[in-house]
């Protein structure tokens, strides 16, 4: 299969990458001081950080993203190869500081990094062409035939592209019907009806099924005619264009699913993780800074506009169950609009409620939710009953914000996207930054956007009133 194909070119291309790191490293040394081979102790050093730069190389080797062309496929292997030989680099000077290790030479190093780069970016860029054409030529090369219309075609046509080093070459495209085919990018080699004989004159290894709707009979006939032809088939997976929508498959005791997206918090692990996350945030903020600020608010309070310290509203949390949500308050007491959004320059908020809000204080309070277990430290923000009727109403995806703990900040929060909700758009994008965290979520995540909300409270943005 293809993926197999991919997999094993990548696995070749690191370990080639390894061999030429190392046989460069000792050329290198070889020209620099040749001196150094006549002590097997020193040559012994070397040896040891020679094995902390392969790691280093590795850990920077990651996942290569698939090129689009010669020039985008050069510009990529430049990059990951400028990041490989830093990192590996990095981690050998690491390791020389942390052992304060005198016998190696530091400038060797530093000289010996263009011809790291070197060796990495011959590995990168020409080495899975040439692993791809020694390892699919001849009778491992695969005679691929498309089945589907010419679109469906020209949609899959680069990444057949980028699949000829791995011995895919694209013979032409098999139609559904006799009717006009459109402009293919293919030769048009027949229709479904002749696809045996199809098989048997072009001498097809592979075809690829663009499209499954085309029924369960036919699906199970191309299904058929493969196998009595020793001929493999793939099929395109366009479940997505089905639901109109991004797909995950998954498998659970034996029975497989299609679900409409990935969620880590439904594991409880990783719900504990959060939560401990949480309380390792909460309980320093309830304990040491809420008490002070508590206080300062009071004064401010008594100053500008007497009244009661905590301001509280019902909001709605996990799959819309409601909860108090404590802040402090900003505005005039009594108003009379709870449900009307705060606006920049809104006249029922007090002066020093201006300051509150900006640094965002206000929040603070929220804190005691999280360690109630209303609230998470970061998720979506809570709203208003009345308002998420009206959001609900702009773009049908916003309940599914409640499919996890609503939060005192958020990805949406940390990337601008707060303050007053003026039109449908402003709704579109944080009900997507929101689903963006509730499919992505990680620890690290967390943290970050933990670290970003701190930045912001110092420095707010434009969007903080």
């Amino acid at each position: 299969m293809v993926g197999q194909r991919s997999i094993g070119i990548r696995t070749l291309t690191l370990f080639w990458q390894l061999v030429m790191v190392t046989l460069s490293y000792w050329g290198w040394m070889l020209i620099w001081q040749p001196a150094l081979f006549d002590s097997g102790e020193i040559v012994q050093r070397y040896m040891f950080y020679n094995e902390f730069l392969l790691i280093g190389v590795l850990f920077g080797s990651g996942r290569r993203r698939e090129a689009t062309g010669l020039h985008h496929d050069w510009v990529l292997a430049n990059r990951q190869s400028v990041r490989q030989a830093f990192l590996g680099l990095f981690i050998v000077f690491l390791v020389l500081f942390a052992l304060h290790d005198n016998a190696v030479s530091r400038s060797f190093l530093f000289s010996y990094l263009p011809w790291l780069y070197l060796s990495l970016l011959f590995s990168n860029y020409l080495a899975p062409r040439a692993l791809g054409q020694f390892a699919f030529s001849g009778e491992r090369q695969e005679r691929v035939a498309l089945a589907g219309t010419a679109q469906q075609a020209a949609q899959l046509k680069p990444w057949l592209e980028r699949k000829s080093v791995v011995g895919l070459r694209t013979i032409g495209l098999i139609c559904p019907s006799v009717s006009a085919p459109g402009v293919s990018p293919f030769p048009i080699l027949g229709t479904m009806d002749n696809l045996g004989s199809i098989l048997r004159q072009s001498s097809i290894t592979q075809v690829i099924l663009l499209d499954i709707s085309v029924g369960a009979n036919l699906v199970q006939q191309i299904t058929q005619l493969c196998e009595d032809a020793a001929v493999r088939l793939l099929a395109l997976h366009d479940l997505n264009d089905y639901f109109n929508h991004n797909t995950t498959t998954f498998e659970d005791d034996g029975v497989r699913f299609i679900g409409l997206r990935e969620e880590p918090l439904e594991s409880p692990l990783s719900r504990f993780y959060k939560r401990l996350l949480d309380l390792a945030v909460a309980v320093p903020v309830v304990i040491f800074l809420l008490p002070w600020f508590i206080v300062l608010v009071w004064v401010l309070h008594r100053l500008q506009s007497p009244g009661p310290v905590f301001f509280t509203q019902i909001r709605n949390g996990t799959m819309g169950h409601p909860f108090k949500m404590y802040k402090f308050r900003t505005m005039e007491a009594n108003h009379g609009a709870e449900s009307k959004q705060a606006c920049r320059n809104d006249p029922r908020v007090f002066s020093g409620g201006q300051w509150l809000r900006r640094f965002s204080v206000d929040e603070l309070p929220q804190f005691i939710n999280v360690l109630f277990g209303d609230m998470s430290v970061v998720g979506p923000r809570p709203h208003l009953h009345e308002h998420e009727a009206i959001f609900a109403r702009a773009m049908k995806k916003y309940v599914i914000r409640r499919f996890i703990q609503p939060g005192v900040t958020g990805w949406a929060q940390v990337n601008g996207f707060r303050g007053e909700v003026h039109n449908e758009q402003d709704i579109q994008k944080r009900v997507e930054a929101d689903i963006h965290y509730l499919e992505n979520w990680s620890f690290s995540l967390d943290c970050l956007i933990i670290l970003k909300t701190i930045k912001q409270c110092v420095f707010p943005p434009q969007s903080a009133y």
